[in-house]
Parts: structure tokens; C-alpha cells; sequence
């Protein structure tokens, strides 16, 4: 038997995988996130429940529908002048004034769709401090410490108490924002499960507020949505490669920025020797990390495909077929002709089930010529053998 040498590796080919991630996969459970939808034009502070699916305890709606010079007008209102950050409304609330009984307001919504249970989700909204935000300094504005979302299970109580202690509060501080520019507030985390009610505003136990001054906080808000979301990606399967292959990783995950296991920060890798990789992808919008690894091994691929010169079809279950050894590693395309150029055999996806039949009746015996075309199942690597066999019977 003769021994045809297989598939000779080229040095330095190069493989890719592209790795597929998934970032904000689901839509958007706030209802009329932007405010656009109304029942009716405001006109007056404190009527923010003239928004669709929006309220809360004297919290305001601007929308460019308001009259001129109404108190709830837009852009320019009794709180300030700001443009939105998309269409033309946006909601407003006290979100802390130390002056009057510590007050703070809340705007609220009932979510689309109850929160499923230990899901990720993500959350977003967009402020700008109000002019009407002040101290009793001019043109001294003053900042509160946090801002932040609660979620809840049942529709909490339209009061000017604080909303402290009943479920998810997710919050950030909002130090360094101004009055002419949107900020964006972005949140991550894990549900209890059933949440379906939204409040925005200040949750927190404790106000870090400057020492004898008196003033209040006043947001514009925008732009409001809450995500199921996932951050995961795959490396893929631990692979072997041929020696002198190479594997390009790259992975591809919107807004984020990468380190793999040398340092390196690109969103590609190049593989070129054994080892385990591994890749950290950080979120910083929802500070947020994810990584994946993957173990690469190498092995000699020359000789891998043994093809034979004879094979004796008689029915004793004894070499009755035209096998190739090692044909699991490579996808083959086969065909065989006779001494006149016939096909008298092909097959597209060869997998060792040739008996030496034609059209359903055996081959004489004698020698016939074959063409294997091969595609590498990992390497994607394509060889052509051509060749003789002998059928004896």
C-alpha cells in the first residue's frame, strides 16, 4: 500500500474568528420615554400627569405645545431655558430643597413589562440643572450629591416624603453638570424580579449638603429607558490548530475598550503559539467587566490523510470499501474514472462508503484514477491529490 502524504500546512496562514457579543438586547419598558405624548398641554407648574404614563407630586412638564410665556413653555420656562435632549419636551423636579422642610419630588411611570428575575438590566436618562437651581448666592448654583432610579413592585405613594427604603435603587452622583449641556446617567442591575413601577429623583438616606446654605437642586429630564441587557461574549471553543497556523481573534462589543492576557488593548489577537488566551471587555457607561478565555492547542497536520492504491469489494468484510484514513479532520470531494475518462464514482462529501460500484453494479478489476479535493474542517486550508487505485476482487 502506498502512503500519500496529506495536506501540507502554508506557514503563517491565518485564521479568523469573529466573536460575536450581545450588548442591549432587549427594547425599551418605559413608556412615552421622551415625554412627547400628552393628554393635554401643560400650562402651569406641578402638571407633569399631563404626560403620558408620567407623574408625580407637583413635578412639571414642558413640551413645545404650552403657550408662549406659559410658566410650563418650552424652550424657555420658569425653570430656565433648555432645549431637549430629543423632540421637544422633557420633565422637571426638585430633586432636593434644603430650604423647605427637606423636599424632594419624584417623577414616576409604570414600566411596560414587569422586570424578569435575575436579569440584568439597563438603565439610562438624561439631565440638565435648571437655572431655577440657586443658593442665596447670584449666579451660584448649587449641586445635590446623587440622582438615581428606584424600582418597585407596586405604585409607591404620590407624596412629598422621600422614597427611601423599598426596592432597586440604582443612583450616581451628578457633581461637575451645568446649565446648558445634557449629562447622561447610566445604571446596571440585577432584578428581583416583578419590578413594573419607575421613580427618578434622590433616594438617599443621607444629603451631603454644604453646611449653612440654603437653595435647592432642580433637574430637566430626557430621554428615559430600561433594558434587559447582557454583556456576554465567546471566545469560542478551545481549538487545535496545525503547526505554523495562525488565529486571529476579535472580538466586537459596542462602547468597549479591552485588555488580553499581555496587556495588549486592541480588539483583535493574534495567536501564533500554545497557550490560554483570555480577554477582559470593561463597560465604563455601566462599569461593568466580562471576559471569556479560550485554550489553543498545535499539532503536526502533515500525513494526516492516508489515502490507499488497492481495495478488494468482495463481500467478505474485508477492505470492501475505499477508505481514507483520517478523513474526519478534512471535508473531500471525491471522484474516480476509468481508463477512458468516465466518472464512474463522485461524491461532494465523501465519508469512506465507496464499494466499487457502478450505477449499482461492481467495477471490473483493473486500475481506475481518482481526484480528492480537500477543505481543512478547522484550518480551512484546500489541497488537490490526483492518483491511481487498483479494485481486485
Amino acid at each position: 500500500m502506498t502512503y500519500i502524504k496529506g495536506i501540507f500546512i502554508l506557514l503563517f496562514l491565518s485564521l479568523i474568528f469573529n466573536i460575536k457579543g450581545q450588548q442591549i438586547i432587549g427594547t425599551n419598558l418605559v413608556q412615552n420615554p421622551s415625554f412627547e405624548e400628552y393628554y393635554s398641554c401643560p400650562c402651569n407648574e406641578g402638571e407633569l400627569f399631563k404626560c403620558k404614563y408620567w407623574w408625580g407630586f407637583s413635578t412639571d412638564f414642558f413640551n413645545i405645545c404650552s403657550p408662549f410665556l406659559c410658566p410650563a413653555s418650552y424652550p424657555s420656562n420658569f425653570a430656565g431655558f433648555q432645549y431637549a435632549h430629543s423632540g421637544t419636551a422633557y420633565a422637571g423636579a426638585i430633586i432636593y430643597d434644603y430650604t423647605w422642610r427637606r423636599y424632594r419630588e419624584s417623577i414616576k411611570t409604570k414600566l411596560n413589562d414587569s422586570l424578569n428575575i435575575n436579569k440584568r438590566y439597563c438603565a439610562n436618562f438624561y439631565i440638565s440643572l435648571s437655572e431655577f437651581s440657586y443658593t442665596r448666592i447670584p449666579n451660584s448654583y448649587i449641586l445635590l450629591d446623587t440622582i438615581g432610579m428606584l424600582f418597585t413592585k407596586d405604585s409607591i405613594k404620590d407624596t412629598v416624603l422621600p422614597i427611601i427604603n423599598s426596592g432597586i435603587k440604582v443612583q450616581n452622583d451628578i457633581f461637575n453638570i451645568d446649565t446648558v449641556s445634557w449629562f447622561k446617567m447610566s445604571f446596571n442591575f440585577l432584578s428581583n424580579g416583578g419590578e413594573k413601577y419607575l421613580a427618578i429623583g434622590n433616594f438617599e438616606d443621607i444629603i451631603n449638603w454644604p453646611i449653612g446654605t440654603q437653595g435647592l437642586t432642580y433637574v430637566y429630564i430626557d430621554d428615559v429607558s430600561v433594558c434587559e441587557c447582557s454583556f456576554k461574549f465567546n471566545l469560542g471553543n478551545d481549538t487545535t490548530l496545525c503547526d505554523g497556523e495562525t488565529l486571529q481573534l476579535k472580538v466586537n462589543m459596542p462602547n468597549a475598550t479591552y485588555i488580553w492576557q499581555d496587556g495588549s488593548t486592541d480588539s483583535t489577537y493574534k495567536v501564533t503559539q500554545v497557550g490560554i488566551y483570555w480577554v477582559k471587555a470593561y463597560f465604563a457607561d455601566y462599569n461593568i467587566t466580562t471576559y471569556d478565555t479560550i485554550n489553543i492547542m498545535y499539532k503536526d497536520c502533515e500525513d494526516t490523510l492516508v489515502i490507499p492504491n488497492i481495495f478488494t469489494p468482495n463481500g467478505d468484510n474485508i477492505n470492501d470499501y475505499f477508505v481514507i484514513k483520517n478523513i474526519e479532520y478534512w471535508n473531500i470531494n471525491l471522484q474516480v474514472f476509468n481508463r477512458w475518462g468516465v466518472i464512474v464514482y463522485e461524491d461532494n462529501n465523501y465519508k469512506n462508503n465507496w464499494d466499487g460500484k457502478y450505477k449499482g453494479n461492481p467495477l471490473a478489476d483493473g486500475t481506475y484514477f481518482y481526484i480528492i479535493k480537500t477543505k481543512g474542517k478547522d484550518s480551512g486550508n484546500e489541497k488537490e491529490y490526483k492518483g491511481s487505485l487498483m479494485i481486485m476482487r
